[in-house]
């Protein structure tokens, strides 16, 4: 009876080290996480995505300084090729242009990218992590951006004209832009801001989870009267704000729901504590 007890000590025993041995193997080490940066709380400012009317007249979205109460942790830099790689590998990722997991190319930021093809990264890489990844929303992105944010200037709508503030604004994003370089970079190439964000506001966009919306402003003040919400596309930030429909992963063949379009697309996560 004694030596049954024994014996089947030894294999539970087994049997939960084998269980443990596979686990660690499946599992990424540490090493294997990005490098994040970690935005303390406070006061930053934030100026909306979306279309405001004031009684019809279209205005600038108004200018908040919320008070962020929790530390935000985010990539320090875009999702490489070689990491958007890995996930297409495992079949949870559609493979995109150009594919390349090694050489030169694995230092470049992944692009070519749809919103959907950000989130599914997002879902794969929480579950090989056993953490919470997911793409920033557009308040996070710029409280990340700090400076590097493009604040655009007010144009007033000419009630005789309302084409001129379109097309102020279009000439200010296409001044945004100077001498930047045409290609992708290697990651690091634009430099770090303020908190150490690094290529924020290089030549890739970045997705977020910030819907397209039309908002209606009455009295100064009071919060705006929501009217549309389209999630059929969502907010790209870079050196100037686009909206990109979300199945487009080339944004200059077309498909930017409005303004002038992005050069590249990509994203970077942030890590839910």
């Amino acid at each position: 009876m004694t030596s049954r007890l024994l014996a089947g000590a030894a294999l539970a025993v087994t049997a939960t080290a084998a269980a443990v041995t596979a686990w660690t193997l499946t599992r990424p080490a540490l090493t294997d996480l990005p490098e994040t940066v970690v935005i303390a709380p406070g006061v930053f400012t934030y100026r909306p995505a979306g279309t405001y009317r004031f009684y019809g007249k279209l205005v600038d979205a108004p200018l908040e300084t919320p008070v962020a109460e929790h530390p935000l942790e985010i990539m320090k830099y875009q999702v490489s090729r070689a990491e958007y790689a890995a996930c297409v590998t495992e079949g949870a990722c559609q493979a995109s242009t150009p594919p390349q997991s090694g050489g030169a190319g694995a230092a470049l930021p992944q692009t070519e990218v749809n919103w959907y093809d950000a989130t599914a990264y997002a879902a794969w890489f929480s579950r090989k992590t056993r953490q919470n990844w997911r793409l920033p929303d557009d308040r996070e992105w710029q409280r990340a951006a700090a400076e590097r944010f493009f604040e655009e200037e007010i144009v007033a709508e000419d009630e005789d004209d309302p084409a001129q503030r379109w097309l102020a604004a279009y000439a200010r994003n296409v001044a945004s832009r100077g001498d930047i370089a045409a290609e992708p970079q290697p990651l690091g190439t634009f430099g770090e801001n303020s908190h150490g964000v690094a290529d924020i506001a290089g030549n890739v966009w970045e997705w977020t989870t910030t819907c397209v919306a039309n908002s209606d402003l009455t009295e100064e003040g009071l919060a705006p009267v929501r009217q549309q919400e389209y999630c059929g596309a969502h907010i790209a930030e870079g050196r100037h704000r686009a909206i990109i429909v979300d199945l487009v992963r080339n944004p200059k063949v077309g498909g930017c729901a409005a303004g002038l379009p992005a050069d590249y697309v990509g994203f970077r996560l942030v890590r839910a504590r």
